[in-house]
């Protein structure tokens, strides 16, 4: 019964955040499987919508955390910078506190990853394209790319949450 009623806007919820019908289905699909094993333990206070909800919001959250680099949220971010604006000061400090670190990351890189990986992300060359204009191999471009996103996901690791809290209140 409770999943009759409440899939559905959980549902909703999570696929505006990731984007993602299948992942959405299976974070949903998670939280009613978490509840139901935990159902003789469980005492919830106050509107299980509300409870419900903010199961959701934190299930996003942690899945943007642990899949940043892979579902390339980083994109994500750029197009929430470029088309929203954040209601209040704090929001504006953490989106320019997120550009800083990501722009370091990529400052810091050796010269030539730093080349590939503006080659894909802002140029949005194909690794062969970037393999032949470097001529360098495929093989290295993935590699480039791979130990970028890994110094960027580093980069902001600490600012993780902050990112993730960003992109609930944009699909808010």
């Amino acid at each position: 019964m409770l999943y009759r009623r409440y899939w559905e806007s959980l549902f909703a919820t999570a696929a505006r955040a990731l984007r993602s019908k299948t992942d959405a289905a299976d974070l949903v699909q998670d939280i009613f499987l978490s509840i139901w094993n935990r159902r003789h333990d469980l005492r919830i206070t106050g509107s299980l919508a509300a409870y419900l909800q903010t199961s959701v919001r934190y299930k996003v959250i942690k899945y943007i955390e642990k899949n940043i680099t892979r579902r390339d949220y980083l994109v994500l971010l750029t197009e929430v910078l470029v088309n929203y604006q954040p209601p209040d000061a704090e929001s504006q400090l953490q989106i320019k506190e997120l550009q800083h670190t990501i722009q370091s990351a990529v400052e810091q890189m050796p010269n030539k990853m730093r080349e590939v990986y503006q080659l894909s992300r802002k140029h949005h060359l194909t690794h062969k394209e970037i393999a032949e204009r470097l001529a360098i191999s495929d093989e290295t471009v993935k590699k480039h790319i791979q130990h970028a996103l890994q110094i960027i996901k580093t980069a902001i690791s600490l600012n993780a949450t902050t990112f993730a809290v960003l992109l609930m209140q944009w699909m808010k």
